[in-house]
């Protein structure tokens, strides 16, 4: 795994908070157990609430082993992280397709709920352990 962590639009950060978003990267990976495999993550911080009017986060799958993660720092930015860091992990495994309409083996159309859709039951239910164990690190 190769990671960046940078500012909205390329902008340098301080360094401990960079030091830090990488060592909280560092962990989910390991947890999630994707550490060991051959993708890239650009994390960039927001110095805002939300992104888009909507969101806290989101990922950008560019391919399959090349992702963007977008974190706004006012909110629960860690949490936050490790939701998309979840997300990433359904893209790396193939678990999730960039389109959002296969989840593991089944097929899904683009008319679900967003609180129904399984993958993002999933990153709900595992952003706060991972943070959780991080923490205790």
């Amino acid at each position: 795994m190769q990671m960046v962590v940078e500012g909205p639009r390329g902008g340098q950060l301080d360094n401990s908070l960079t030091a830090y978003t990488m060592l909280a990267v560092k962990s989910f990976a390991k947890q999630l157990k994707i550490n060991r495999k051959k993708f890239t993550v650009v994390v960039k911080l927001h110095h805002k609430s939300v992104i888009n009017d909507t969101v806290e986060g989101e990922v950008e799958p560019l391919s399959d082993r090349a992702f963007i993660i977008d974190v706004c720092l006012y909110g629960n930015w860690l949490s936050t992280l490790a939701h998309e860091m979840v997300h990433v992990k359904q893209f790396v495994n193939h678990e999730l397709d960039a389109t959002l309409t296969r989840w593991k083996s089944n097929r899904y159309c683009d008319n679900i709920d967003y609180w129904d859709q399984p993958w993002e039951k999933e990153a709900r239910r595992l952003q706060h352990k991972l943070v959780q164990e991080f923490d205790s690190f």
